[in-house]
């Protein structure tokens, strides 16, 4: 064994030597305040702790309490130094305290780790607090073990769950993310961090959230991790938003396409019918009831008028139908319908009206609403089929915002005003979703037996009209149509009548590209004692006009022609001379053939096909008055 002797050195010596290489600083202090050993200062023994502390109020405060017999252990930094300090009572034999021993470490690392560390939470748990996404943290039992607010209002949990320990994230799971999930748990497990994935989560009042969902394990031992969560629910509305415009767009884009395709179909079908139904109600003018071929000349001019009738409905589809404007007020007209309705549907059905008295003027053709009317009805009847039910219409006036224009079919989006409606509802079997986006195609129809056009006309009509349609339906709830047209301040007025008894004289040039049609024309007015020219084009029609233009009474132009069209022949003939009367020819609306022309003084508009006395009608008040 060493002893003092063996070594010799004395107890005070191998003391001082054992403090001086200690990773500590030690002090011994007597019960006085005079400090007995000093291991970093030995210059300061001898001297007293109360006198040095003087300065250091909190280290004073210590050292009274431990020399009162209290273990003290507290942190002081001394310029950019941390220390830990203890101070531990020193008892004699008896028990009482005969001094203190201090014990001061430097921990200047371990503060700055602490306070790294507490800076670090402080960012994390501002992260959680700011709810800027979803958070949660889980163990290995399953249990979510902190959220903020953003996770529990996803999942329609409240904080007092997640405070009693019973929130579960496998509450929250569906069956049918589970290969992804089990996925994600393995990357978890391998990597530390998973691939973040699309699932949906289950809320607590049982919808579905779509979500964005990346994890992490948070130690070693792989028992628990945190998961950050983006809801996705308006990302997927926006979506839902972006396909549904992208599908009404597609669906405009092609009735727009199936509309010119009509249109063009139904113009060069009536240049044919010009010549036909001209042709053979000009026979029928010049044969005597009792002639035999009278009959086969009605079948003719029968058929013909039936072909018309499907070009107007194909020019109605294209929204380039002929119209007769005119203000009418909507609830008289379906007043003035009743009789044919009733007697037009099944008798199981009842037909009613809420008809407003007073409504503003519409500019539109009486003959095309009767058209939309008549569908409409006949339609929610036809819905109700054998069983009883009932066809309810309804007339008003509505403010129409962009909001509720946004929703309704037109060829454009509809301007905000005062529009006047016509609504038709059926108490039949409704329609899905399916068949309400279809309903408007041409010769789509649900029923046994094809009905021509049907709802494509009548979308077109209404078009035409700048006026729109709103559709309500569903399975077993029945159909409802809304169609709104503009509302005007002009008053209903009467249709004037032109005397089919005229006859004529004078010189009248036809302005036209098909023989057919020229043909027909010459002969309808021959027969009323004109004498005609003839052009067969734009530039022909103006050099014809050029050479005998103080003979020619009356112009008949087409609207479209090869070599030069029917607008730019009008200004040379204007030109040449500025007071003839010229009346235009098409097949296509009158509304966008006079556009063009009714500013710069365009006579009339004669709709093709067209008979002797339809034709007259046009002529005769323009002779009479000598209108240019």
């Amino acid at each position: 064994m060493w002893s003092e002797g063996t070594l010799g050195l004395t107890s005070k010596h191998l003391l001082n030597a054992l403090l001086s290489h200690a990773p500590v600083r030690v002090s011994v202090i007597d019960r006085d305040g005079t400090f007995l050993l000093l291991s970093s200062r030995p210059e300061l023994v001898g001297r007293n702790a109360f006198e040095e502390f003087k300065g250091n109020p909190v280290g004073l405060a210590h050292i009274r309490r431990a020399l009162a017999g209290e273990d003290q252990r507290w942190v002081e930094r001394i310029e950019d130094q941390f220390f830990q300090i203890q101070a531990v009572p020193v008892r004699d034999p008896e028990g009482a305290v005969a001094g203190i021993m201090l014990i001061t470490t430097i921990v200047t690392e371990q503060v700055s780790a602490q306070e790294q560390l507490t800076d670090s939470e402080a960012r994390f748990r501002h992260i959680m607090d700011s709810n800027m996404i979803p958070i949660m943290f889980w163990d290995e039992d399953g249990m979510v073990s902190d959220a903020n607010d953003a996770l529990l209002q996803l999942l329609g949990r409240t904080r007092a769950e997640l405070e009693a320990g019973v929130l579960r994230w496998a509450d929250a799971e569906l069956g049918e993310s589970a290969e992804a999930d089990d996925r994600a748990r393995a990357e978890i497990l391998e990597r530390g961090t998973c691939t973040p994935y699309e699932k949906e989560l289950l809320h607590s009042s049982g919808a579905r959230v779509p979500v964005l969902v990346g994890g992490a394990r948070l130690d070693r031992t792989r028992s628990s991790g945190v998961a950050f969560i983006v809801d996705l629910s308006e990302r997927r509305r926006r979506d839902r938003e972006r396909d549904d415009l992208q599908a009404k767009l597609l669906q405009v884009q092609k009735l727009e396409s199936l509309g010119l395709l009509a249109g063009g179909i139904a113009h060069d079908f009536n240049n044919l019918l010009t010549a036909v139904l001209g042709g053979a109600a000009t026979a029928l003018l010049s044969v005597p009831p009792e002639h035999p071929a009278r009959p086969d000349l009605d079948n003719v001019l029968e058929a013909a008028r039936r072909a018309a009738d499907l070009t107007r409905q194909l020019l109605a589809y294209s929204g380039k139908g002929h119209f007769q404007i005119k203000p009418i007020d909507l609830s008289e007209m379906v007043r003035g319908l009743v009789a044919l309705l009733e007697t037009t549907i099944s008798k199981k059905v009842q037909l009613r009206l809420e008809l407003l008295p007073s409504l503003p003027a519409i500019e539109a053709d009486s003959a095309q609403l009767q058209q939309i009317l008549m569908n409409l009805v006949i339609n929610g009847a036809e819905a109700i089929g054998d069983e009883a039910g009932t066809v309810l219409v309804t007339t008003g006036a509505q403010d129409v915002d962009e909001g509720y224009a946004g929703e309704l079919f037109a060829a454009e989006q509809l301007p905000a005003g005062r529009y006047v409606f016509v609504e038709v509802h059926d108490t039949g079997i409704g329609m899905d979703d399916d068949t309400k986006a279809r309903i408007f195609d041409p010769f789509f129809t649900t029923k046994f037996t094809g009905r021509g056009l049907g709802l494509a006309a009548v979308l077109g009509i209404v078009r035409s009209h700048r006026g729109a349609i709103r559709v309500y339906s569903s399975p077993g709830r029945g159909t409802t149509f809304k169609v709104f047209f503009p509302a005007t301040n002009a008053k209903p007025a009467r249709r004037e009548r032109s005397s089919v008894e005229f006859k004529g004289s004078g010189l009248v040039l036809v302005v036209d590209d098909d023989a057919s049609v020229r043909g027909a024309m010459r002969r309808m007015l021959t027969h009323f004692g004109f004498t005609v020219l003839e052009a067969e084009n734009g530039r022909e029609g103006v050099d014809v006009f050029r050479n005998r233009a103080s003979e020619i009474a009356m112009i008949l132009l087409d609207m479209t022609m090869p070599v030069m069209g029917g607008e730019e022949a009008f200004r040379e003939l204007r030109a040449i001379r500025p007071d003839v009367p010229v009346i235009l020819t098409s097949g296509y609306n009158e509304i966008e053939a006079t556009r063009r022309f009714t500013a710069k003084g365009l006579t009339g508009f004669l709709q093709k096909p067209f008979t002797p006395s339809e034709m007259i009608a046009k002529i005769e008040p323009v002779l009479r008055s000598g209108a240019g």
